[in-house]
């Protein structure tokens, strides 16, 4: 099977130890984190040839960082170096009824100054049948829009099957346009499409499958190349306490995932992208688009049960949670 490829920022992740806030805090874990680099981990670690593109400063962290990935198993051969600092976040774990809270230091850093031109997409994506984004990426900067459009459009030249997560940061876009004037003409060249309708992808909300159906329709018909809509249903007892189910519509069918009760959950952070990594391997390795929604469900809840922001889990484990007994399971 041939490659994937995802483009998008990596971070330093420096995070309050256990139960800890930012404030009360002496030391701080240095982990990594990125959407999209947590994509190609969790698709490295189910087997699949996979490629991260980003770029980065030349300089010890960004070492680390890359041979971290590299250890993974995720080739990042193609990643480019350039600018000042790599971006950085701030985490504390949430609990009970105490929210998770990210600061985000990412102004200016090497992915937000990239400029046109900076990768050839088209050695990029020799080899390779899939490509994977998301919204933060041109949410960082009109230059970091514009190398995202880049990538699409060499994508879609070069016949890939293209995947993208909205992934809304309204902190984020700050660079003088909104993200109504941006996403809609990177979201054209999409085949599936994750994150995308309001209506659907509230909270608590439970939503019918005539919902879900009607919300694919919209989308397919503003968006005339997407053949599969994404959606996730996150059910939020407390920070600790969430139900989650996994949810797809291919303009024919609605197909659920089974509804998982996560009652003690260790992180969620990670845990959609988690989601979309384990969905692009069931939609590349499974007969049917009800295995593939089943798996990316799994997948995704053991990431709820795992610290830190990869899912470290395999394809055995996550087909264990998927045909065995569950026992953790909303019944409906």
């Amino acid at each position: 099977m041939k490659k994937i490829v995802t483009f998008g920022e990596v971070l330093l992740n420096l995070a309050a130890q256990g139960d800890l806030r930012l404030k009360q805090s002496n030391s701080l874990d240095l982990r990594f984190a990125g959407a999209e680099s947590n994509v190609a981990a969790s698709l490295a670690q189910f087997g699949e040839d996979v490629s991260y593109i980003t770029r980065v400063p030349k300089n010890d962290l960004s070492e680390k960082v890359i041979n971290t990935l590299r250890g993974l198993g995720v080739d990042t051969s193609k990643v480019v170096y350039g600018g000042d600092r790599i971006g950085i976040i701030f985490f504390e774990n949430g609990a009970v009824y105490r929210s998770s809270k990210v600061i985000n230091d990412r102004s200016g850093s090497s992915i937000a100054t990239i400029e046109e031109g900076s990768i050839d997409w088209k050695a990029a994506f020799e080899g390779a049948d899939w490509f994977h984004w998301t919204g933060i990426t041109p949410a960082l900067s009109a230059s970091a829009a514009a190398v995202t459009k880049e990538a699409l459009v060499a994508a879609r030249e070069m016949g890939l099957t293209i995947s993208g997560d909205y992934n809304y940061r309204k902190n984020l876009w700050q660079w003088g346009k909104d993200h109504t004037e941006v996403m809609p003409e990177l979201l054209g060249y999409c085949d599936v499409m994750s994150g995308i309708h309001p209506d659907v992808n509230v909270v608590e909300q439970e939503v019918t499958d005539e919902l879900y159906a009607l919300a694919g329709e919209d989308m397919m018909k503003k968006y005339p190349n997407c053949k599969v809509v994404v959606f996730t249903a996150r059910g939020s007892i407390s920070a600790s306490h969430n139900t989650w189910q996994g949810v797809i519509y291919d303009g024919e069918k609605v197909y659920r995932s089974a509804n998982y009760d996560i009652t003690h959950i260790v992180d969620r952070v990670g845990g959609g992208d988690s989601f979309m990594a384990a969905l692009i391997y069931g939609l590349r390795n499974y007969a049917t688009k009800q295995e593939a929604v089943e798996f990316a469900a799994a997948a995704s809840t053991l990431k709820h049960l795992i610290a830190g922001d990869q899912n470290m889990v395999t394809v055995d484990e996550v087909e264990a949670l998927m045909n065995g007994p569950k026992n953790g399971l909303i019944n409906r």
